[in-house]
């Protein structure tokens, strides 16, 4: 794929084809300033049909919305004209379907590394209210041996109307969800099947449901008959839990993210740090793509699977063996934080906690209905739930223990002898919010609330907000309610 062209595009050189799929074709470019650039144009006869066009203007969409070291980025797009195409930046590398056809299976190592960097990356697209719908080992580059999800031709947004029509779906066969399949309603949850499937590809060379006609492998998917017991023992449980046939029962991106960070045959933490370079290779495109015969392995696994002892049995009297330590939480980044949904959340607490010295009731109670929404929030979709009763108890607990926060501060200023009283009260209010939010047990709280700004704002979007929007709130906030405090 080396053929030269000298056409352009708008302000970009075509320089030589890299690719070809169903939508279009990709070539390799440059840019006004001579950099490399990947440019994706589609077939003149697509071009022509009014939903192709639809469906590249969703690429463009889709992709503009995800921010991740793990997910390609868009640098431009034209859309109107004889020949629609999207740009974005160039990487050499291979797709993961190339590199295991050629090489054979990956390392364990390798797998987890790869597990781990197509979990964030689902993190990510899943935080943008984006569904991919076509992961799949063609649709993951290779890039310094990390992954980076390319291909957003037939995502859509979460609950946007179907690009397919009743009966018939796009995708290929073998990394598609059983729901698909049977075009029932499609969620976030096939994406983790895709990947899981995919990773499943990585560790073996070969595809999850077998081969064969397009119907076996369709009903293979269906019926759930993935070939897990060729997998490698130490990822079976992993992937067996992703390729549940109930989506419902399958884990949300988050979990399977935190499941695959305990994937380590020698028992060890192995993180998978992000690609230095956020680009993305195009060397093959592949939209619809036929099942695949693949080619037998060409090497063993390497290490060995890891099999864990069997756990042994305590006699009367025997002290019980202590439990392992959960695997270290993540490093602190002050930079990600900062540019984050994060530190928004917390200027929106400041903001309310300086609102409520200023205005002790109306919005104390505002405040503590925020909390109770949140809470319910966090029980009614979190994937490990707690009895409603239980959750309750906690929630009551908590109010009690906020307004105990409260009355201890009013006590300590009325003490003091330096605020009188209207002032000590407005303080105390503002205790008892910031108590709500940062008080023993108010993790679920804090957790449906950075699940929703997450939601709201993704990747740079988060930055953008601190900074224009909820700094300046904050700070007069706080100010006004020093000034009528003080």
């Amino acid at each position: 794929m080396s053929i030269q062209t000298h056409e352009n595009l708008g302000p970009y050189r075509v320089v030589r084809k890299i690719g070809e799929g169903g939508m279009g074709v990709a070539h390799l470019g440059l840019d006004a300033a001579g950099r490399e650039v990947a440019i994706k144009v589609l077939h003149p006869h697509v071009a022509a049909d009014l939903k192709a066009r639809d469906r590249l203007l969703r690429e463009v969409e889709t992709m503009r919305r995800v921010r991740s070291p793990y997910v390609a980025e868009v640098i431009d797009a034209q859309l109107a004209g004889g020949r629609p195409y999207v740009v974005t930046q160039f990487a050499a590398g291979r797709t993961l379907e190339d590199t295991v056809l050629a090489d054979g299976p990956l390392e364990a190592r390798e797998v987890i590394r790869l597990a781990q960097g197509l979990c964030q990356a689902l993190v990510d697209i899943h935080a943008a209210d984006v569904i991919h719908r076509d992961l799949k080992p063609s649709n993951v580059m290779l890039v310094g041996g990390e992954p980076l999800v390319i291909d957003f031709g037939i995502a859509h947004l979460v609950d946007a109307a179907r690009l397919t029509q009743t009966g018939m779906f796009v995708g290929t066969p073998g990394y598609l969800a059983p729901e698909i399949i049977r075009d029932s309603q499609i969620t976030q949850a096939a994406d983790v099947h895709a990947l899981a499937s995919t990773v499943f590809f990585a560790a073996t060379g070969l595809p999850p449901f077998g081969t064969g006609t397009f119907e076996a492998v369709c009903f293979n998917t269906m019926e759930g008959r993935a070939q897990i017991d060729k997998a490698p023992e130490w990822l079976r449980g992993w992937l067996s839990r992703a390729l549940q046939v109930d989506p419902a029962a399958r884990p949300g991106a988050g979990e399977l993210l935190r499941m695959a960070r305990a994937l380590d045959p020698a028992g060890r933490q192995d993180r998978a740090k992000p690609p230095a370079s956020r680009t993305l290779t195009m060397d093959i495109v592949s939209d619809l793509l036929p099942p695949v015969e693949y080619a037998p392995s060409r090497r063993e696994e390497r290490p060995p699977p890891y099999v864990p002892a069997p756990a042994p049995t305590l006699q009367a009297g025997q002290p019980k063996e202590p439990r392992p330590a959960p695997p270290p939480a993540e490093p602190f980044e002050l930079r990600r934080f900062l540019a984050g949904s994060g530190f928004v959340g917390v200027l929106v607490l400041v903001t309310l906690v300086a609102a409520t010295v200023v205005t002790p009731v109306t919005v104390g109670l505002v405040a503590a209905a925020l909390s109770l929404a949140l809470r319910a929030g966090d029980h009614y979709f979190a994937e490990t739930r707690r009895t409603l009763s239980k959750s309750a108890l906690i929630a009551v607990g908590h109010m009690f223990l906020a307004l105990a926060f409260g009355t201890v501060v009013a006590s300590l200023l009325h003490l003091s002898g330096r605020l009188n009283a209207g002032h000590a009260e407005s303080l105390a209010a503002g205790a008892f919010t910031l108590g709500l939010f940062v008080l023993p047990g108010a993790g679920a709280v804090r957790r449906a609330a950075s699940r929703a700004l997450d939601r709201l704002l993704p990747g740079r979007n988060a930055l953008v907000v601190s900074v224009a929007v909820m700094g300046p709130v904050a700070l007069t906030s706080v100010i006004v309610a020093l000034v009528q405090a003080l």
